[in-house]
């Protein structure tokens, strides 16, 4: 089956835009005037590696939107207890020792809440940092899958590649990546002991209240 012009001129967009997605670039890399040598319908054999490619971004993506979630989250627990701290100040004055009390807890659950988002937050720009590690990993594999492409044409420039050299570069990138598990580890179990406190204040505050605060879900 003929491949379409857009399907094409849309094939080199994405190898040129590619690059540019990646946070740092592995050290070989396939010239472009050598890969320039090559048809465009060879070059759409390069899909499978940009498709890991794109996938190792998407990932990378995730954890950044989602420790930009956790900076908001920490944000109003900060303010949940500015406002706890200010109420316990009123009702103490006004003599109302039940709903001081309520708000000492409140703020309590807050600060829980808060080293909790602060744990979990750590754990996230571990996984961030191996995400990224990856995604190198996904760009030296791409390199490598051009090296090939060049290799199997042999087109101008194909003797001076050694694909030994990119099969190394990408073994030593995957090495660093599981260099990154154990702080992963260590994070996430910090996280969980952070998030057994919350719910523990938690409790204690819905326990006080008669069920009326304390769920992690109704701030």
């Amino acid at each position: 089956m003929p491949v379409e012009r857009a399907d094409l001129a849309l094939t080199l967009v994405l190898l040129a835009s590619l690059g540019a997605a990646c946070a740092t670039p592995p050290t070989l890399r396939v010239r472009s005037d050598v890969l320039d040598k090559i048809t465009i319908e060879n070059k759409l054999l390069l899909f499978d590696a940009e498709n890991e490619l794109n996938i190792a971004i998407d990932a990378r993506d995730q954890v950044v939107d989602e420790i930009a979630r956790l900076k908001d989250d920490m944000r109003r627990a900060k303010k949940k207890r500015q406002v706890a701290e200010r109420d316990e100040e009123v009702f103490a004055e006004k003599g109302d020792a039940e709903r001081a009390r309520l708000a000492v807890l409140r703020g309590q659950a807050a600060d829980a809440q808060t080293e909790y988002l602060d744990a979990r937050l750590e754990w996230a720009r571990e996984r961030l940092d191996k995400e990224r590690r990856q995604l190198v990993v996904a760009k030296a594999k791409f390199e490598l899958a051009k090296a090939k492409l060049v290799k199997k044409n042999n087109v101008p420039g194909a003797s001076s590649i050694d694909l030994a050299d990119f099969e190394e570069q990408v073994a030593d990138y995957a090495e660093d990546v599981g260099d990154s598990e154990a702080d992963i580890q260590e994070a996430e179990a910090v996280m969980k002991e952070a998030e057994a406190q919350w719910v523990a204040a938690n409790g204690a505050l819905r326990d006080a209240s008669g069920g009326a605060l304390g769920s992690r879900w109704l701030d």
